[in-house]
This record gives C-alpha cells, sequence and structure tokens, in this order.
C-alpha cells in the first residue's frame, strides 16, 4: 500500500477523509504496487495538467487520456533539458519504474516517492519535479519597490530562476514581496499547490536520507520546479509529424527551472505538521461529519471524491454558493465571514442569509429573485444596449485546442489554437435562418488548418458594416488578436473583426466600459437581468433555457471539452466513426451560434 504523494495531499483533506477511504493502517507499511502506484499517480497529474486548461467541475477518462502524451513528452523535454543548467548525471525516465524512488517508515507506515528527474553530483543531488503549468504564474509574483513593479523571482547566470531575497535578504522586510512570496506557501494557490507538491517529496527524500544514514547529503541537495516556459514561440520545425522544440528567436528554451530549495524548506514545517495530522488520522478513524472548507475544492478538477458524501446536505440550486463574487466574502457586523462560514453556521440556502449580511447590490437583487420566483430584469437598460447594434449581425463562436505543447508554427504553450469556428448572419431584424444562414468551418484533421479557416471566415463577413455577436467576448477576441499576429497578412482583416465584436454578455451581465462607449447613464444596478434558474451564473447552458427550448442534451457533443477531446481523436477512428463524430462538431459548434440568435431574439421580445 504505502502513503505515496497523492495519498498524502488526499488524506489531509480533512479528519474525515482517512475514514471514509476505509483504509487498513496495518497494509500501510508494505510497499505499493507500480501498477497501482503509476495508476494513482497519473489520475492526479493529468486533472493538474487539465486544471491549467480550464478550471472544471467534472473530468472524464476520455479527457485525461487526451492529455497523458502530452505531460509525458514535458517530462521527457524538462530532462533532456536539464543538462544545459544542472551538471553531473542524470535519471529521468517516461518509465516510473525506471525513476530514483525513495521511501521511509513511521510509526509502522510507510511513505514513498518516485521523482522526476534525479540529478546526481559528486556528494549531493538536485531533485527536479515537472509540472504542466506554465512559468507564467510564477514570474507574475510582483511586489512595489521603490515605486517599480518587480517580480520576486530573477535569473542568474545558469537561466535558473531563483527569489530575489537570496541576493539581499532585505527584501524580507517589503511587506509587498512578503505579501507576493507568502503565496508560495499557500498549498491551495496557483504556485503554492507545485510547491507543496514539491516539499512532500523533499520530506521523503530527507526522512529517506536520515533512516539510511546519509544526513551529510541533505544540507546540500537542491529542489527544483520545471515548469513550460509561457514566452516561448515554436519555430514550426518538424522531424516528421513530431515537433522540434529547439530554442527559439528570442533565444528561449520551451521549459524553465525554478529553484525551490529555500522555500520548500520552509514548507518542511508545515508538511511535517500534516504528516503528524495523517498519521492519527489513520490511527483514530472518525467517520463523523467536519467542517467544510476550501480543502474540498469543490469547483476544481482536484475536487475531492467525497463530496457527494459531505456535501449531500447543500442544495444543488441556490445556496449561499450561487451568490455572486461570494469568494470576497460576507460583511458580518465589521468581520468579513467566508461562505465556508456560513455553510458551517447551517447558512445553506441562499435565502438563509439574512439581508445584513448581503452588502452587495447584485446579490439582494439575487435573493429577492429567488425568494419572489420573479425574474429581475431591467428593461430599459437592455433596450437602450440593443439598440446600438447594427446590422447584419454575424453571430460567432470559435472552438480551440488549448495544447500544453504548441503545435503550429507561431503558438506557445497553452495556445487556444483554433480548429473551428459557427456563424449565423442575421441581414437585417428577425431574418436568419437556421441552416440557410449559417456557415462553418471544422479542420478536417490535427494538421494546420488555420490559414484555411481565416479565408473562409473573411469570405462570410463583410468587414464595412454590422456586429459580430459573441458570448463572452474576451475570448474570440483573445483568438483574432493571436490569428493577426500568427498570420500578419491578414492582420487588417482579422482586427476589424476584433473591433466589430460586441459581447451578448453585456446584455445581461451589465457592462460600465460598454455603458460609457455607448454614453449610457451609468447606474448602481450591477447587472440587467437574473433569474433564479441561473443559480448564480451567466454561461451561455443557465441563460439559453430561460429564453429557447434549444437544448445540448440531445448532442453527440454537449461541451467544449468534449468538443476538444472529439477533434483531438480524429486520427483514432475509422471512416464511419470520423463521419459521425465530425458531424457531431458541427453541429455542437452549430447550435453555439444559433442559441445566441435566439436569446437576442427572446430578450428583444421581453
Amino acid at each position: 500500500m504505502a502513503i505515496t504523494k497523492t495519498d498524502f495531499i488526499n488524506y489531509m483533506r480533512c479528519p474525515r477523509y482517512v475514514a471514509l477511504e476505509n483504509i487498513d493502517s496495518k497494509k500501510l507499511y508494505d510497499l505499493i504496487s507500480l501498477e497501482a502506484y503509476i495508476d494513482r499517480e497519473k489520475q492526479e497529474l493529468l486533472k493538474e495538467l487539465l486544471s491549467d486548461i480550464n478550471d472544471l467541475e467534472e473530468v472524464s477518462d476520455a479527457q485525461l487520456e487526451v492529455m497523458l502524451p502530452y505531460y509525458k513528452k514535458i517530462e521527457l523535454l524538462a530532462g533532456h533539458l536539464a543538462s544545459k543548467y544542472f551538471e553531473g548525471t542524470f535519471k529521468f525516465s517516461e518509465q516510473t519504474l525506471n525513476q530514483e524512488c525513495f521511501t521511509f517508515v513511521r510509526r509502522k507506515l510507510r511513505y514513498l516517492c518516485y521523482v522526476d528527474i534525479y540529478n546526481e553530483l559528486d556528494n549531493y543531488f538536485n531533485i527536479i519535479e515537472v509540472k504542466a503549468t506554465t512559468s507564467k504564474k510564477y514570474l507574475e509574483l510582483t511586489f512595489i519597490d521603490e515605486g517599480v513593479k518587480k517580480s520576486i523571482f530573477t535569473k542568474n547566470d545558469k537561466g535558473i530562476y531563483y527569489l530575489l531575497e537570496d541576493d539581499d535578504i532585505t527584501y524580507l522586510s517589503n511587506k509587498s514581496y512578503v505579501k507576493a512570496r507568502a503565496k508560495l506557501l499557500d498549498k491551495y494557490s496557483l504556485v503554492g499547490r507545485y510547491v507543496y507538491d514539491l516539499a512532500i517529496q523533499r520530506y521523503i527524500i530527507e526522512n529517506d536520507l536520515r533512516q539510511n544514514g546519509m544526513d551529510d547529503k541533505i544540507r546540500k541537495s537542491g529542489y527544483y520546479l520545471a515548469v513550460l516556459n509561457h514566452d516561448y514561440v515554436f519555430q514550426g520545425l518538424y522531424d516528421k509529424d513530431t515537433p522540434i522544440y529547439d530554442i527559439d528567436m528570442n533565444k528561449e528554451e520551451i521549459i524553465r527551472y525554478f529553484d525551490m530549495k529555500k522555500i520548500t524548506k520552509e514548507a518542511m514545517k508545515i508538511v511535517h505538521a500534516d504528516a503528524l495530522k495523517i498519521e492519527n488520522y489513520l490511527i483514530d478513524k472518525n467517520v463523523e461529519p467536519c467542517p467544510l472548507g476550501i480543502y474540498c475544492e469543490v469547483k476544481k478538477t482536484t475536487k475531492c471524491k467525497y463530496i457527494p458524501v459531505c456535501w449531500k446536505h447543500i442544495p444543488k440550486h441556490n445556496s449561499v454558493f450561487s451568490y455572486i463574487d461570494n469568494h470576497l466574502g460576507f460583511m458580518v457586523d465589521s468581520f468579513k465571514k467566508t461562505t465556508y462560514d456560513l455553510i458551517n453556521e447551517n447558512y445553506l440556502k441562499m435565502t438563509d442569509v439574512p439581508n445584513r449580511y448581503l452588502t452587495r447590490k447584485k446579490n439582494k437583487i439575487q435573493k429577492e429573485v429567488v425568494l419572489n420566483h420573479q425574474p429581475y430584469i431591467n428593461k430599459k437598460r437592455i433596450k437602450e444596449i440593443i439598440k446600438h447594434i447594427k446590422y447584419p449581425i454575424y453571430y460567432l463562436d470559435f472552438e480551440t485546442f488549448p495544447c500544453p505543447l504548441p503545435r503550429f508554427k507561431k503558438e506557445k504553450c497553452y495556445s487556444q489554437s483554433v480548429f473551428q469556428y459557427s456563424l449565423h448572419v442575421e441581414t437585417e431584424e428577425g431574418k436568419c435562418d437556421k441552416n440557410l444562414d449559417h456557415y462553418e468551418y471544422l479542420a478536417p484533421d490535427n494538421n494546420d488548418h488555420r490559414e484555411e479557416l481565416i479565408k473562409s471566415l473573411i469570405k462570410h463577413i463583410d468587414l464595412t458594416k454590422g456586429t459580430i455577436i459573441v458570448y463572452n467576448m474576451a475570448f474570440e477576441k483573445g483568438r483574432l488578436k493571436e490569428l493577426a499576429t500568427i498570420f500578419p497578412k491578414y492582420r487588417k482583416e482579422l482586427m476589424q473583426m476584433h473591433d466589430m465584436i460586441f459581447d451578448l454578455l453585456d446584455v445581461l451581465k451589465g457592462n460600465q466600459k460598454l455603458y460609457s462607449k455607448l454614453n449610457l447613464n451609468s447606474d448602481s444596478i450591477p447587472f440587467n437581468y437574473y433569474h433564479e434558474d441561473m443559480n448564480g451564473s451567466f454561461s451561455i447552458k443557465k441563460i439559453l433555457p430561460l429564453f429557447s427550448e434549444l437544448s445540448y442534451d440531445n448532442l453527440g457533443v454537449h461541451n467544449g471539452v468534449e468538443a476538444l477531446v472529439t477533434y483531438a481523436n480524429f486520427g483514432n477512428m475509422d471512416s464511419e466513426e470520423y463521419k459521425q463524430k465530425y458531424q457531431e462538431l458541427l453541429d455542437y459548434c452549430a447550435q453555439d451560434t444559433w442559441s445566441m440568435v435566439e436569446i437576442l431574439w427572446a430578450l428583444k421580445k421581453i
């Protein structure tokens, strides 16, 4: 059995997890089978990988399997590139069996971990943990130093990033620096989760060394994270069909290395305290409910698998978690309470929360809507916004593949590579046929068809007049800007499209910038429409049923993640399956744009 790194993270969620898992602590002395270890770690690694793509609630096996080859490739890239930054010999492998393993025993419990890259020198070693996240989140840990914004990380002569305090300890007296740095020690932050992961490995490794009389290696050994370089631009070179990730035109490598020796040393106190808690949980198994908290990770791919057990008393609809901006907390008598505080005090439903707790106007409106079962509609404001939409209207939606590793020339890591669009055209008010006024493009395979897609899109949009309507415009605008950079000969047309975009979400949710642009009177009303069935969300999947009988339930592809998985698997399908899945993707994307047509028409009727 043994306690692996993944087990450690899960067992530490709360006192109840171990009891619900019904773990036999007597078996935790034995070594875990390699197959069981690989399966357990693979699931967690791929959930981490997918969480960098999107913050999803559900992750299917199919979605995980699509990402597995990319994770393995990242590990190998980091291993091969390490010799440019570190001396000594290296041990790394796509096969876990061939990786360096550490283990120790305490209180008849065995802890065990394999390491991604083991870098051995004369009398010490470096541990390099590979993560399929990007350097951006670390370099964007910034602080203010004498009026100048700086990253808390800097780069040494070898190209390895390290904390500024290693050069000058006075940075630790800068409150702004300390605040940014503290995120590294928060295991639930976007950056801290990986530091905590590495710190658990360090804890197991150092205890292994002590139990084997190699204490002298503890002080000198280093601990590093290897992550994807968010600045790296793929040059479009291939060996047959395999991308070659050589150094780019800006002298950037695809992997960056971060020195985490100091910060993981600090985390040792946290990990040790957590280990003792876990050991007590294993001895004194207590299945009784405990307070809910951030450790449940309810809205993440890494969420606890026992949420169906522990959260069964939380309403599925219109719970306190449905309050918009609930992550900011609630002010109660000058003290801030978190949503978890309210839940644990038995304020479960939106209507349970006292009015004096609701200091945000949007939350007061939400509660009133739920209590009265009547939607909130600011008809005047909706009408004012809609009248600024010019014809013809082009309803546009993109589907993309957010690949961890760039696939095509000039892409970056996690570029949202566009492979499909759908376009419905309403030439004048009320004139848009679902089939006759619809245009689309879907890449026939996983090769580079971006230019074909651009040409097709330009062909069907008159850039001299009209409005391009999307839902949540940051996404489509971002893709158009990226394509304009990658294909400069189409830059003029693509940026014209960019400037023609109008966000249908703004009609419902409201947007102060839009109000200013349209010279509309700004007021304190936070949004223009709210219905109790929205359950705190303005996603198009929540909005559509309120204005239309359209449903995604009868489609072969139901959401964006299923769309990217279907596209990614084109090469694995026989001709019959390919034909079916290709059509299902077309139907799905077409539904996205037709949904916007029906929503706008319904709003006009209102």
